[in-house]
C-alpha cells in the first residue's frame, strides 16, 4: 500500500473551507444512517464522514438507526452524537434482531464505565432501553419529510428496513411502509453483497449472511433505487494505521480513535466498506463507478447475484486502482479534519 503522509493543519483547514463553500450552493441532503455499530470499526468512521458533512452544512442527519443487537451499540451512538456536537440526534434500535455480540465489540469496550460508575465519554440519553424501535422511528421521521427528499444509508443488517417495508399505516402516516419509502425516499445506499466471482460465485457476504431473509426482502420489495457498494470495493481501500496514530492530535480524546485502537491490536489498516456507501451519497459519482441498471437477488444461502436490464432499480459500485488511491486520500483528509465542536 502506498504511504499517505500526515496532513498539515493548513491543508486540513483548506479542505474544511472547500466543503463549506460547496455547502452554500445547495440545501443539505437529508440522510438516515442505519448501522451495525460495534461489529467492525468502519461503521464509526463512516459516521464520522457524515458528522463532518453535517458540520459543513452539506448533510442533515435525521436519525441514526442501530441494526446490531447487543451491548454497547446504542450507548456508543449516543456518545458519538454527544462528542461530535449533535446530542439530540434521534437514535432508533433493533430488538429481537440479528445478535452479534463478540469479544471484539469496540462499542462495548469504549462505553465501559470506570470504577466510579462513570462513562469515559459524555452521554446524553439517560436510558437507552427506552429508545424507540428503528422501524417505528423511520415511519415517524419519513412521514414529516418532503416527497423524494431522503436518502437512507444502510451499512449493516437489513433487519430495520425489512421491518419498515412490512409496516402498515399508523398514527404517523396512513401509508404502508413500502408506500412511505416510495413517497419519501430518493434511493438507498447499501453496503452488502459481492460480485467479483469469489468462491465460484458462492460467497455470502457478512451483512447479508447475518439476516438473509431481511436482505432478500429489501432487494425484492424496495420500490426505490438501491445503490450497492459490495465487499470487494471496501476491501480494496484500506485506511492507514499511521493516520490514526498521527493525525488526531487536535483532540485530547477521540471516540473514533479509541474504537479503532481497541478493535484490533495496532497497527492495522482497516478496509473501508461502510465509508464507501457514505461516499457515494455525499459525493455522488465523483470517486466510484456505477454499473448499468439491473436486479440484485439474494438466495437462501445469502449469495448475491446481479442481472443487468434497462429498467432495473439496482446498481453496484466498482473501483479501479487509481480510484482506490484517490478515495483513500479523501477519507484521510476528511476524517482528520477537526470537528466543528471544539475538543
Amino acid at each position: 500500500m502506498k504511504r499517505i503522509l500526515t496532513l498539515t493543519s493548513a491543508f486540513i483547514l483548506l479542505l474544511a473551507g472547500s466543503i463549506t463553500l460547496d455547502a452554500k450552493k445547495n440545501a443539505p441532503q437529508l440522510i438516515i444512517f442505519d448501522t451495525d455499530m460495534g461489529n467492525d470499526v468502519d461503521d464509526v468512521m463512516a459516521l464520522d464522514l457524515l458528522y463532518k458533512y453535517m458540520d459543513a452544512g452539506k448533510v442533515k442527519l435525521l436519525a441514526v438507526m442501530s441494526n446490531k443487537e447487543g451491548n454497547g451499540s446504542e450507548r456508543f451512538l449516543d456518545i458519538l452524537n454527544t462528542w461530535y456536537g449533535y446530542p439530540h440526534l434521534p437514535i432508533g434500535v433493533v430488538r429481537n434482531g440479528a445478535h452479534r455480540d463478540d469479544p471484539s465489540n469496540y462499542a462495548r469496550t469504549v462505553t465501559n464505565k470506570n470504577e466510579r460508575g462513570e462513562y469515559h465519554f459524555k452521554t446524553t440519553v439517560k436510558d437507552v432501553s427506552k429508545l424507540p424501535d428503528a422501524h417505528e422511528l423511520y415511519r415517524k421521521i419519513l412521514a414529516r419529510q418532503k416527497d423524494g427528499s431522503v436518502v437512507i444509508i444502510s451499512t449493516g443488517f437489513s433487519t430495520n428496513l425489512a421491518r419498515l417495508l412490512s409496516t402498515q399505516g399508523d398514527q404517523y402516516s396512513p401509508l404502508s411502509g413500502r408506500e412511505l419509502i416510495a413517497r419519501k425516499v430518493r434511493y438507498i445506499s447499501v453496503m452488502a453483497g459481492c460480485f467479483d466471482g469469489r468462491a465460484n460465485n458462492q460467497y455470502s457476504e457478512y451483512n447479508v449472511n447475518n439476516d438473509i431473509p431481511a436482505c432478500a426482502q429489501l432487494y425484492r420489495e424496495c420500490p426505490v433505487p438501491i445503490v450497492t457498494s459490495p465487499f470487494e470495493v471496501g476491501e480494496a481501500i484500506t485506511y492507514p494505521a499511521e493516520s490514526i496514530e498521527n493525525d488526531f492530535t487536535w483532540a485530547k480524546e477521540h471516540p473514533m480513535v479509541e474504537a479503532y485502537i481497541s478493535y484490533i491490536k495496532m497497527p492495522h489498516n482497516r478496509p473501508t466498506w461502510d465509508l464507501t456507501s457514505v461516499l457515494e451519497v455525499i459525493e455522488p459519482g465523483k470517486y466510484m463507478t456505477r454499473s448499468l441498471p439491473g436486479t440484485i437477488t439474494v438466495d437462501s444461502k445469502g449469495v448475491t447475484t446481479f442481472r443487468p436490464h434497462a429498467d432495473g432499480l439496482h446498481t453496484y459500485l466498482t473501483v479501479t486502482q487509481g480510484q482506490c488511491q484517490r478515495i483513500r486520500d479523501f477519507f484521510v483528509k476528511v476524517l482528520t479534519t477537526p470537528t466543528k465542536k471544539k475538543h
